[in-house]
């Protein structure tokens, strides 16, 4: 058996145990809750609490996992020891959180702006009279005029504001002709999109026309219910490469043909 072959059984071994060491914890918290409180729905009311006094101790569990699969050989000692420290754990878990938040929205910002950079490039070479735009009075008129106005409830009212990211406007009529909804992956946020797409449907004509297209990153709709969700939206372009096209699903550069179709 070579190095390789050792190491890869090393790495087998501890997923194994990693994944034994998860199940035992959580269900030893369901079953010490099911003791104490005798009514399952009783523990069913306090899931949330559980889980959340369950946290620190699955930081424990899931960090020392995360280190020796990502940490590089030079410092996976150093970051061991940092994790022996409770108070280090504590604060590496908020840094880690502060990223991620941080990161998500700026990642979506980003991709916004490069949609919008890309497609404006393409239409001058290309001479269309097409323009991207992610503000201006456009929008504001646009958004001001696509608010959904809830039913009143004893709270007030809420209004929504449409899904808007960036608005294709027609240089020559100074009309907006599509709606890109831009996310970097979808998860359970399609059906956003495609309730404002039905919302769409219902006002009148001259808004009515305007299309609504959804731009993703790295969902590639190979299966699932999103594959077919999103067949009811007006196009779905993926910078993907990897995307499997399939209906209304296509590759990122063939926004163009369609946008071209509608003047």
């Amino acid at each position: 058996m070579t190095d390789q072959d050792n190491t890869n059984l090393w790495v087998r071994e501890a997923e194994i145990k990693y994944i034994a060491s998860k199940e035992k914890f959580f269900k030893t918290q369901l079953d010490n809750a099911l003791k104490k409180y005798q009514d399952p729905l009783v523990v069913g009311n306090k899931l949330s609490e559980l889980l959340k006094n369950c946290e620190i101790e699955a930081v424990k569990l899931v960090t020392p996992r995360a280190v020796q699969k990502w940490a590089s050989p030079k410092t996976v000692n150093k970051w061991r020891e940092i994790i022996k420290d409770e108070q280090m754990l504590a604060e590496l878990r908020e840094i880690g959180k502060s990223i991620a938040n941080t990161l998500r929205p700026l990642a979506g910002n980003t991709f916004t702006q490069w949609i919008c950079q890309v497609l404006n490039l393409t239409f001058k070479d290309k001479k269309l009279p097409l323009e991207c735009v992610t503000s201006g009075n456009i929008k504001k008129k646009l958004t001001k005029s696509l608010v959904l106005k809830a039913k009143a409830t004893e709270s007030g009212t809420r209004d929504y504001k449409p899904d808007i990211d960036i608005i294709v406007i027609n240089k020559k009529t100074k009309t907006p002709i599509v709606i890109l909804s831009a996310k970097t992956t979808l998860a359970e946020r399609v059906m956003q999109t495609i309730n404002w797409h039905r919302y769409l449907e219902r006002l009148p004509d001259d808004l009515r026309n305007i299309k609504l297209y959804l731009i993703t990153a790295w969902d590639t709709f190979e299966s699932g219910t999103n594959r077919e969700r999103v067949q009811e939206l007006d196009g779905v372009y993926v910078c993907n490469e990897d995307v499997k096209e399939y209906g209304n699903i296509k590759l990122f550069s063939k926004i163009i043909n369609d946008l071209v179709e509608l003047i």
